[in-house]
């Protein structure tokens, strides 16, 4: 189990974003390739059906800011990569994250209004996860169980442990940082 320490830690860090501040930075097309020089996706929308897609990434390989955003709106979950630099205060959870594992951590932006899609079904991964949510309200079923996480909360699973995010109360953003 993690240590109390380090979610008091997390929650204690207030990141301040907005919706309007994520439709801005997503209009740095360049901050946004299609992949990053290590292979991973930039940004990916979550489909109905749980599969991921980049179809509104443009010819010269970078993000079309008004399609992305275009499918923010229509109800589509955005999950935007390595969002360690996106604030000072997300920057700071990351490095305090890396020194506290001893390794550099990849954090992940899941940003979404709920009315089409909302995360991916129960799954779970081979390393521990920690999420803290920046804005709006999700229901979660974590292990069996319902967790209604909130503006500012920072939940931490263990590995191989069954999450899914289940509704999403009103228009949300949460940072995923993945502890591989």
């Amino acid at each position: 189990m993690v240590e109390d320490n380090l979610l008091k830690k997390i929650n204690q860090v207030k990141v301040s974003i907005n919706e309007t501040d994520v439709f801005d930075r997503l209009l740095d097309k360049l901050r946004w390739p299609k992949q990053y020089p290590w292979g991973q996706p930039s940004i990916e929308a979550i489909n109905v059906d749980g599969s991921k897609d980049q179809n509104f990434f443009g010819d010269d390989g970078y993000v079309d800011s008004d399609e992305c955003i275009k499918r923010y709106e229509e109800g589509y979950a955005l999950i935007l990569s390595n969002i360690g630099g996106f604030t000072l205060q997300t920057w700071m959870i990351q490095q305090y994250l890396n020194k506290y594992f001893n390794k550099e951590i990849n954090c992940n932006f899941y940003f979404g209004n709920g009315t089409k899609s909302i995360s991916f079904k129960k799954h779970s991964h081979d390393y521990p996860v920690l999420v803290k949510n920046i804005y709006g309200t999700s229901k979660w079923i974590i292990d069996g169980k319902e967790v209604l996480l909130q503006s500012q909360d920072a939940i931490w699973f263990d590995s191989f442990t069954p999450h899914e995010v289940v509704e999403i109360v009103n228009p949300k953003l949460s940072m995923t940082c993945n502890i591989e």
